[in-house]
């Protein structure tokens, strides 16, 4: 030991580095450091238990240290959510397609009857299939309607009105009349088989022709070859109506008088003479 030298423990510069140290690790970085920072060539030793660690500086200023959001990167970038794959998507129902007229309803919706009348009118042509001699011979046309419960007895009977109307306004573009005869009546059965329709119509036509003139929509598309009067009408009568069944059915034509007694008469039965 060199005379005159007392150990004193560790150099200043050391001791001042650790708290110094300490001080930047308790406040958040970017406040200003008041002392030189440590030579290069001193290790920082180990602080001492016992040596004091002052408090955070009270006197700097508040926006010195930045907010925690902004700390770090990863801390403020938001969070990306894994990519999810798609729902499956469900073909869309094959429309049938062919020689049915454009606009109707898709064939396997309808009855076998419906696909055969629609598949006629495209094969003929509309022209053909409205005209007045398609097809001579008593038609019926049997309309049901179930009306809004909400309809007035007032609005009811307008529909009722209009409807009898057509007998007379449903004309051909050389005023020719379409319908030969409507009656209407309201439902009265107590059988419980009625399924809530209200009112029936009963349409006689003198041909197949005028029935399809008449009908219109959704058979005939083309404003040319069908009644404007009835489809006004199905304009005016559709926010008072949620249900309508429609039946067609052709009257048999009368035989001739001598048909009925062409076959020999059956065992035991008297034949009929007149």
């Amino acid at each position: 030991m060199i005379p005159g030298y007392r150990r004193r423990g560790p150099s200043r510069g050391i001791i001042h580095g650790m708290i110094l140290s300490g001080f930047l690790m308790g406040v958040a970085g970017g406040t200003e450091a008041r002392a030189d920072p440590p030579a290069p060539s001193a290790v920082p030793a180990q602080p001492s238990p016992s040596a004091p660690v002052p408090a955070p500086d009270q006197s700097a200023p508040a926006q010195a240290a930045p907010a925690p959001a902004q700390s770090t990167s990863a801390q403020s970038a938001p969070v990306q959510a894994a990519p999810t794959q798609p729902a499956p998507v469900q073909p869309a129902p094959a429309v049938a397609t062919g020689t049915l007229p454009a606009g109707s309803a898709q064939e396997a919706e309808l009855g076998e009857e419906a696909r055969a009348v629609r598949l006629l009118a495209a094969q003929i042509g509309l022209r053909a299939f409205t005209a007045p001699d398609f097809r001579p011979g008593k038609v019926r046309h049997i309309v049901l309607m179930r009306f809004l419960p909400t309809i007035t007895d007032a609005q009811r009977a307008e529909v009722v009105r209009r409807f009898r109307a057509l007998a007379q306004v449903s004309r051909r573009d050389n005023g020719q009349q379409v319908v030969a005869g409507i009656e209407t009546g309201v439902q009265m059965s107590g059988e419980g088989a009625d399924q809530g329709f209200d009112q029936a119509f009963v349409m006689t036509f003198n041909s197949e022709g005028d029935r399809n003139y008449y009908v219109g929509r959704p058979v005939v598309t083309d404003p040319a070859y069908f009644d404007p009067a009835h489809e006004a009408f199905k304009k005016f009568a559709a926010p008072y109506i949620i249900g309508v069944l429609v039946f067609d059915y052709e009257l048999p034509a009368a035989q001739p008088q001598h048909a009925r007694h062409a076959s020999a008469p059956r065992p035991g039965l008297t034949q009929q003479q007149g």
